[in-house]
């Protein structure tokens, strides 16, 4: 039974406006119980030494997973991006905000939580924390009524998802180079391969000759410079590429840099995508609108979660510009990429696009947070992997074989 509403110019609502207070919501509709962070981490070998443009190490692999129960006992997980210490203190400002709430009230609370804390920005983990929380609350919402993830955020358009490698990392580990990446992917059934340079005109040439050697003429090839040029070097750099026919350059110069951006991609030869150093549809509006690259790349759990990324996939289509999210990390963010493009539409050419949405899939480095999270992994076939079956998400955590990363 409905509560009757705050009567509007009371204490309680001095705008006057005819508001129904969240509490007084249907019996029927689920309720979020309770909200918990579960923070893994996997660090290779000490002799593992790779990286790309700007720095080398023996860097580890984090997944920081947001599991949602509700009051009718359905648990809903996704994956926050940033730092896990930090996610935790943002959770444990604002997981208030969500128990006892409906469902259905992310937008409404995610604004309040974003408007109330301006002055903390956008550019951190309370954006991956939100990112994490929606797609949790999408694959809770998916299980409670029996539909796919995707159908909530606009339909699945498409059940085998194409995918490149991201691979071909600056290595300093003599059991897996540069070249021992290549060789791994070469006749693999990738679509496209994607590698790292951005350390000099010179030793881009050098890594993107050996990649076309290696990989031959047919394999989609993108190389990334990971923000690590000036306007200038980069033109150079890419001037020099384009006659490897490479399918774009990723981040050629420092996320924010609009008008270099927008300079470079006027005057380059070879397509530019940039984004996964952006937070919200605000920074990708300023992106699109200002004509700074050809490929839009969304990070899915670091720039707000899927509803948010759906947003900046319109604002591209309404750009005419393609979209490919930037996906690494964790099987859970691969299972949520496959969502995402399994929702784009080939626009403007539905029967016949030039090129098909393409999904990033790390292969350059051992990494079983990605091969062991879920009990069915995602996993490529064909040069394509599958939409996972089944409500919500469509995939199950194996606890157990990712227990000894746990950090928290």
């Amino acid at each position: 039974m409905m509560k009757t509403p705050i009567e509007p110019g009371t204490a309680e609502n001095p705008a006057g406006l005819p508001l129904v207070p969240p509490a007084t919501r249907e019996a029927s509709i689920p309720v979020i119980r309770a909200i918990e962070l579960k923070a893994y981490q996997y660090r290779p070998a000490e002799g593992a030494i790779y990286g790309n443009s700007k720095s080398m190490g023996n860097f580890p692999t984090r997944s920081s997973v947001v599991q949602i129960e509700t009051t009718d006992g359905i648990v809903g997980f996704g994956e926050a991006g940033g730092s896990p210490a930090v996610l935790r203190e943002q959770l444990a400002l604002v997981s208030s905000e969500f128990l006892g709430r409906s469902l259905f009230d992310f937008d409404v609370i995610r604004s309040a939580i974003l408007n109330r804390r301006y002055h903390s920005g956008v550019q951190n983990e309370i954006v991956g924390l939100l990112g994490g929380i929606d797609v949790a609350i999408l694959d809770a919402i998916g299980k409670t009524f029996g539909v796919r993830v995707c159908d909530l955020i606009g339909g699945c358009r498409r059940s085998r998802i194409p995918v490149y490698a991201s691979t071909g990392y600056f290595s300093d580990d003599p059991q897996n180079t540069f070249e021992d990446m290549l060789r791994g992917v070469a006749g693999s059934g990738f679509l496209g391969a994607k590698i790292k340079i951005g350390r000099g005109i010179r030793s881009d040439v050098e890594r993107v000759a050996t990649a076309r050697e290696i990989l031959g003429s047919d394999i989609l090839l993108i190389a990334d410079i990971n923000a690590a040029y000036t306007q200038g070097t980069a033109l150079q750099a890419i001037t020099e590429l384009a006659r490897f026919n490479l399918h774009w350059i990723e981040e050629p110069l420092p996320p924010r840099e609009w008008r270099s951006y927008a300079e470079l991609r006027a005057r380059s030869p070879v397509p530019l995508s940039a984004g996964e150093a952006l937070y919200t549809s605000s920074e990708f509006n300023t992106l699109i609108s200002e004509r700074c690259v050809d490929i839009v790349q969304p990070s899915i759990a670091s720039t707000g979660g899927l509803r948010e990324s759906k947003s900046i996939a319109f604002l591209a289509e309404l750009a005419n510009l393609r979209v490919a999210p930037h996906v690494w990390g964790s099987g859970l963010a691969v299972a949520v990429g496959v969502h995402f493009c399994a929702t784009l539409p080939d626009y403007p050419n539905p029967d016949y696009p030039a090129w098909p949405t393409l999904l990033e899939f790390d292969t350059g480095i051992e990494n079983p947070l990605r091969d062991k999270m879920l009990k069915v992994p995602v996993r490529l076939s064909e040069s394509h992997v599958d939409l996972p079956s089944g409500s919500g998400l469509g995939v199950d955590i194996d606890w157990d074989a990712i227990d000894q990363f746990r950090i928290f």
